[in-house]
């Protein structure tokens, strides 16, 4: 999958992760994630995660710190006594909770990536959803979908909007893609078209609408 056909007016150089601690059954999950890495590490940009050597998390850290890319861990400090994750690549901080590991993570990133995951992935992902929708912060999520692992979820966001549970403008406060590289360019475009309206499949296909009009 390539990146836009267009230039970006808006890079991002840092980007807070989260996901499991564990590697999952899928195959997929590793492999992507170490996929991610190199991607991070290839555009220059630099890792927030949730500290620790092990899972998804810790593929990404890894491949993306030990080949010199910037990576900081943000542990809660129960956990990181506890020493469940191993230790933590690049510059650690401890915290008091996840709470706060989402607050100061947030103050640090430009955007955030969300990996497969179980409770505590969900927990980040919609505490990071309603900070958004109450106006406390402005980074866009991007679900990376690896082989469909956020389907299920998706389809339930959309289920809750059609039943009027969710607000339409709370579901366009994450995006998600199967690839690496264009999520990551949904990332920059949303910082760089915050508005509601903008679109990014015209963005990258300018072309498209014309085209469609005229047929």
């Amino acid at each position: 999958m390539e990146g836009t056909s267009r230039t970006l007016p808006y890079t991002i150089r840092f980007v807070g992760l989260l996901g499991s601690h564990s590697l999952g059954r899928n195959p997929k999950f590793m492999a992507t994630a170490v996929d991610l890495g190199r991607e991070l590490l290839r555009q220059r940009i630099s890792l927030a995660y949730g500290g620790g050597n092990v899972g998804l998390q810790g593929a990404v850290a890894s491949t993306l710190y030990t080949n010199g890319g910037i990576v900081r861990g943000f542990i809660p400090r129960y956990i990181a006594a506890r020493q469940v994750y191993g230790p933590t690549y690049g510059a650690e901080y401890t915290v008091s909770s996840n709470y706060y590991k989402h607050f100061e993570m947030n103050h640090v990133v430009e955007a955030f990536i969300i990996l497969p995951g179980g409770v505590d992935t969900m927990e980040g992902l919609f505490t990071l959803i309603s900070w958004a929708s109450e106006g406390l912060h402005n980074r866009p999520i991007g679900l990376l979908n690896i082989d469909g692992y956020f389907n299920n979820l998706i389809k339930f966001l959309d289920d809750a909007v059609r039943q009027n549970f969710m607000a339409s403008s709370q579901r366009k406060l994450f995006i998600s893609s199967f690839f690496i590289d264009e999520l990551l360019d949904k990332l920059a475009f949303a910082k760089a078209f915050p508005s509601p309206g903008a679109s990014y499949d015209e963005f990258t296909n300018p072309g498209r609408l014309d085209l469609e009009l005229h047929l």
